[in-house]
């Protein structure tokens, strides 16, 4: 991504940010009930009106997530006026999530932002909601019935993250022989670009891929990355993870094995602290496509407040950008959103 873009989208989206959290101080319409499922936070005794607010997310147990819920909860706390209700799905399990929704849904909550794991079996509790008067917001998977939505560009990220390896593999294999492995997550579709555009790039380099195989975790990323070293010490040079989370898990592994990282190419995507830190202190990791974790959990609040009254827009794409090692400022400004 072309770096002065990027930051004029922040500008823009910090902008963007402000006026709804005013929005959400001075404005509103009391919905449903509390009561919290994995954390939250509570409305204060002074508000005029309160907001109750529901997020799931699918993949609970990733480190990028437990930011992102963070700073939800870091939202709801400094507008002062928001009962937040959070759920344990883990591991893209549908089960959990339908009864977190389908109990907010009873509540008669005042908006739901949900990560569907299947987007056919929610369709029921979004009509459900929404008749009774619940906005219905998505995160990261569109829906054309949505009342607004909070997301990223992952096909974007993938396509620049595609570039920047290309660019690696020019300057230090430019003959290409050599192997990678990549990780996916097919239970999530909306991810595809993260994983699609790096391996029609591999293809189209004529790098042969070792290892594809669905991963969104530290432990299997490192387990993924050990079983591809074994079996291809000498040539596998690239691991892309379906996230950071994978990606540093695969760095641990490629350290425990003595791996000369100045030859290879270990990136993932979201930004996370770990993946961050390694960027910024040149251990290893070699590209992150990170979103500004904090924005993408306060617009969570932001947009459904906006969504309630109807003031404001209820929509947005929080940018990602790829950083790199030489990228100390952005790196700096990304590790302080944790």
């Amino acid at each position: 991504m072309n770096k002065e873009v990027f930051w004029k989208n922040r500008r823009f989206w910090a902008g963007a940010l402000a006026v709804g959290a005013t929005l959400g101080l001075v404005t509103g319409c009391s919905g449903g009930g509390g009561g919290d499922e994995a954390g939250g936070a509570k409305a204060g005794a002074d508000c005029e009106e309160t907001y109750t607010i529901a997020f799931s997310h699918p993949a609970g147990e990733v480190a990028a997530v437990k930011a992102v819920k963070k700073a939800v909860e870091d939202r709801a706390a400094e507008n002062g006026c928001v009962n937040l209700l959070l759920d344990n799905t883990v591991d893209s399990n549908l089960e959990t999530q339908r009864k977190s929704v389908e109990n907010w849904v009873t509540q008669k909550v005042d908006a739901i932002v949900v990560w569907p794991v299947d987007v056919a079996a929610m369709e029921g509790l979004r009509e459900q909601a929404q008749a009774q008067g619940t906005k219905w917001l998505t995160y990261a998977s569109p829906n054309p019935e949505e009342d607004g939505s909070v997301g990223f560009d992952n096909d974007t990220a993938g396509e620049e993250l595609a570039a920047e390896l290309e660019a690696w593999v020019d300057d230090n294999y430019p003959d290409r022989n050599i192997k990678a492995a990549v990780t996916t997550w097919t239970a999530l579709p909306s991810l595809e670009g993260r994983w699609k555009n790096i391996l029609d790039k591999l293809d189209e380099m004529g790098i042969e891929v070792v290892s594809e195989q669905d991963c969104l975790s530290q432990d299997c990323g490192m387990t993924i990355a050990e079983d591809a070293i074994r079996k291809n010490p000498d040539d596998l040079k690239i691991f892309v993870g379906a996230n950071d989370d994978v990606g540093t898990g695969a760095l641990r592994a490629l350290n425990n094995a003595g791996v000369d990282m100045s030859g290879f190419f270990v990136a993932g995507y979201d930004g996370t602290e770990e993946a961050l830190t390694s960027l910024k202190d040149g251990t290893g990791y070699t590209r992150s496509a990170a979103i500004p974790l904090a924005e993408l959990g306060h617009s969570i609040i932001d947009n459904s407040i906006a969504a309630i009254t109807g003031e404001g827009n209820p929509s947005n794409l929080t940018p990602m950008i790829i950083v790199s090692p030489d990228d100390k400022d952005q790196i700096d400004e990304l590790l302080a959103l944790f």
